[in-house]
């Protein structure tokens, strides 16, 4: 089996042989599913970054637009003033080893983004749920400036029905045209989409893509999950509030990882969840 293998930015690798990586979220919209991960004023949002760097999180997720389909819809303006706000707040206390992700679908958010970590000298990477579908000039924009992308299976809409083999089809047409642009496909990192992105979609679409994680190695990319008390484990565990969904996100985070998962998005960042990666690790790398 071919070793997945990258490297961002010449200090942050990411691999088959290497620990899996904690992405930090912090949610900067009042709208998020999860009010435990909101972060709307720049005190909690100092003390949440120190938290998860200091537990281990080498990337950490502003996401200032939520997506869950019940959201109220703002404005790109607002998106970019919140983004402004939180980047220029987190710029300032983050070491130069930590990866600032842009949790946007449009290139205007990611341009500004660029701008204010140019400034700082900060790295950072996008994050896009729509796999390009929504924007694609953001698709250009990432070409243009040579930057690392994560990319979430959507074939029309951010996380629409799809079957693990409708996932690797849409990323296989994605990564080839991003390719044909001139683009280095390294740089690019695959999310399969986990959670209730649309009213129809059924627990059993995030267990059967949790359990067929290892078919995405076929295209030889870094694999990240979202899992983070997501409503299929509400569902599972008859737990409808996200605050009480903590064990059963461990627990499927534990299966990604040794499923094959090499980048784990939580908003979860703590010794509880490190234990978890390291044996899921070496219960892997043992068979």
């Amino acid at each position: 089996m071919n070793e997945i293998y990258a490297k961002f930015y010449n200090f942050l690798e990411i691999g088959d042989n290497y620990p899996t990586i904690v992405m930090g979220v912090l949610n900067l919209r009042p709208e998020s599913f999860y009010q435990g991960s909101v972060y709307d004023n720049a005190k909690k949002l100092e003390l949440a970054i120190k938290n998860m760097i200091n537990n281990g999180a080498a990337i950490l997720d502003l996401g200032a637009r939520s997506t869950a389909p019940w959201s109220e819809k703002i404005t790109i303006e607002e998106e970019i003033n919140r983004m402004e706000s939180a980047m220029n707040d987190a710029c300032k206390i983050i070491p130069n080893n930590i990866i600032l992700s842009i949790d946007t679908q449009y290139r205007r958010v990611a341009q500004r983004a660029l701008e204010i970590s140019t400034k700082f000298k900060k790295k950072i990477i996008i994050n896009d749920v729509s796999c390009l579908k929504t924007d694609p000039d953001l698709g250009d924009f990432i070409v243009e400036n040579d930057l690392p992308i994560i990319l979430m299976a959507s074939k029309k809409v951010p996380g629409d029905l799809l079957t693990i083999d409708e996932i690797q089809h849409e990323f296989n047409k994605t990564i080839e045209l991003m390719e044909r642009r001139g683009y280095d496909g390294k740089k690019l990192i695959l999310d399969p989409g986990i959670g209730r992105w649309v009213d129809k979609k059924a627990p059993e679409f995030d267990l059967k893509i949790i359990g067929n994680l290892t078919k995405l190695r076929s295209l030889k990319k870094p694999i990240l999950v979202a899992i983070s008390r997501k409503s299929f484990i509400g569902a599972i565990l008859n737990v409808p509030e996200p605050e009480k969904r903590l064990n059963g996100s461990l627990s499927a985070t534990a299966i990604a990882v040794y499923k094959g998962a090499h980048i784990v998005r939580t908003h979860d960042v703590n010794q509880q969840l490190t234990e978890i990666i390291k044996i899921a690790e070496q219960i892997r790398k043992s068979e």
